[in-house]
Parts: C-alpha cells; sequence; structure tokens
C-alpha cells in the first residue's frame, strides 16, 4: 500500500511538472505583455493627472467642444483608473513595484482566481491589457491636443 501511494504522488508531481514547463513559454509571453504594458501606462500617467486642471480650464470656456472635450477627458481618466484596477499579477512573474508620478506605487490586483488562470488565457488577458491601455493612451494624446487646440 504504501508503494501505491509512493507511486500515485510521484505520478501526479511529474504530471504537475510537465504542465508548468509547457506553460513556461505562455506566462513568458504573458509577462511580455504585462512588462510592455507597464511601460505604456508610466507614460500615460502624467497625461491623467494632468486631466483634472485642463478640465477645469476647458469648463470655463463655456462652448460645446470644450464641454465635450471636458467630458471625454473625463471619461478617459475613468478608463485608466479602472484599468490600474483591474490588471493583474503573471504568477512566477518577479515584480518591482513601480512608481507613479504622484510618489506611490502601482497596485496590481492580485486576484486569486488570476493564478489559477490555465495559462493560455493569462497571456490572452495580458495581451488584452495591453491592447486596452494602448487605446486610453491614444485617445488621452489625442483629447488632450483638443483640449490644448481649445484653450
Amino acid at each position: 500500500m504504501r508503494y501505491l501511494t509512493f507511486a500515485c504522488l510521484l505520478v501526479a508531481f511529474a504530471a504537475c511538472s510537465d504542465k508548468s514547463a509547457a506553460d513556461k513559454p505562455l506566462l513568458d509571453e504573458a509577462a511580455k505583455y504585462h512588462n510592455e504594458a507597464i511601460e505604456v501606462q508610466e507614460q500615460v500617467e502624467p497625461l491623467v493627472d494632468q486631466v483634472d486642471s485642463v478640465r477645469t480650464l476647458l469648463v470655463q470656456k463655456a462652448t460645446p467642444e470644450a464641454k465635450s472635450t471636458a467630458q471625454s477627458l473625463d471619461s478617459l481618466k475613468t478608463a485608466f483608473e479602472a484599468w490600474e484596477e483591474n490588471l493583474v499579477e503573471v504568477p512566477g512573474m518577479k515584480h518591482e513595484h513601480h512608481e507613479h508620478s504622484s510618489g506611490k506605487h502601482h497596485h496590481h490586483n492580485h486576484n486569486n482566481d488570476a493564478k489559477d488562470m490555465p495559462a493560455d488565457q493569462m497571456r490572452d488577458l495580458q495581451r488584452e491589457f495591453l491592447t486596452n491601455i494602448k487605446a486610453i493612451q491614444t485617445q488621452t494624446q489625442q483629447g488632450m491636443d483638443r483640449a490644448k487646440s481649445l484653450l
């Protein structure tokens, strides 16, 4: 009986280690997307930090274009904050706490559900986070450019 239990444990351990080895390239790719998303986030954050002051100036203009631009920038700031709130870590990835322009470090979501996510889904999720932050970056830059033209 002892040998049977030992054999079962050995088979289970081998199955787990094979899965980990197979997942490593997918998790490495997920980490690449995650790190690139963090780089984009660090570029967008200074723009997002300016939204409130630019919005105040736009509201003082009281034109329909200024009001629309202010609302657009508010929505983008909300989208950025939601993106930050929902960002999850890649399991097993070494993590550095990046600094916000305000001096605070990023708070990644250490969601326990995400750590159990299959590696291919984690890769796809991180790719989606990257796509979303790039869209926020483009739209925020366009909104700030539009605001500058109105001020």
